[in-house]
């Protein structure tokens, strides 16, 4: 079954038995195809997937053969949720420290690297070097920034995705649900993976040719690969 076909016939099912929000519904099951065809799978290996939509509808109507959870079974479903949500909430404030840290380092490598190339050093506290050398790392700390923010970015991306996903498991829970169940890896379109990995790419080439660029330029010119001890970096001077 194609994906046209396959949320036709949903729609269709979800009409039949009475289901209000049938274009929202249908629209959640699209995004699901769209994801997975990114992601490689092909339009009838994610139908077979996602199940009939007739049993899919009927779900949602409220007319599957199971016993309905009795209210004390939901009382202490929701307060096992409540407990898990509050563990999650932990994790997930770590996981965003760790993402800021990621931005902040980002902002002062971009820093560095633009006092290095303008020669500013407004706080007095870079260690010196020729301006061939410091032109060069300047560079090497920009393409760094670009790194390490990219990095923040998809890590952003993640745990935006890892917390609707975690919604979305509990909606079916409680509500008794039939939306598809959301991926935890981040899911962005096929040309904004394409780019995103681009400007990593080309970032981390610049990264690499820069620092060893770099540390030869400061070699040669001081006449020693410990170029930090001839530059007086940590107060001795070969």
């Amino acid at each position: 079954m194609t994906k046209l076909e396959y949320l036709t016939a949903l729609k269709n099912e979800l009409r039949d038995s009475g289901v209000a929000d049938v274009e929202e519904i249908a629209a959640e099951y699209e995004q699901h195809f769209l994801f997975k065809l990114a992601d490689g799978f092909s339009e009838e290996e994610i139908a077979a997937k996602l199940g009939a939509p007739e049993q899919i509808a009927a779900q949602f109507a409220g007319i599957r053969g199971e016993t309905k959870r009795r209210s004390g079974k939901r009382l202490f479903l929701t307060v096992w949720l409540t407990l898990l949500g509050i563990l999650e909430g932990l994790l997930y404030l770590t996981f965003f420290g760790f993402v800021l840290a990621l931005f902040g380092a980002a902002l002062g490598s971009a820093a560095i690297g633009i006092e290095y190339i303008a020669q500013l050093n407004v706080a007095g506290l870079l260690p010196p070097m020729p301006y061939g050398g410091a032109l060069v790392f300047g560079v090497c700390l920009l393409s760094l920034a670009v790194l390490l923010c990219v990095a923040a970015l998809y890590c952003l991306a993640y745990l935006r995705q890892m917390v609707r996903a975690s919604l979305r498991w509990r909606k079916n829970l409680l509500q008794d649900a039939a939306l598809p169940p959301l991926p935890l890896g981040p899911q962005v379109s096929p040309k904004a993976r394409r780019t995103i990995r681009g400007v990593f790419q080309w970032a981390l080439l610049a990264f690499g040719i820069t620092f060893v660029l770099g540390y030869a330029i400061l070699g040669l010119a001081t006449h020693a690969w410990g170029f930090w001890h001839a530059l007086g970096w940590f107060g001795y001077v070969a």
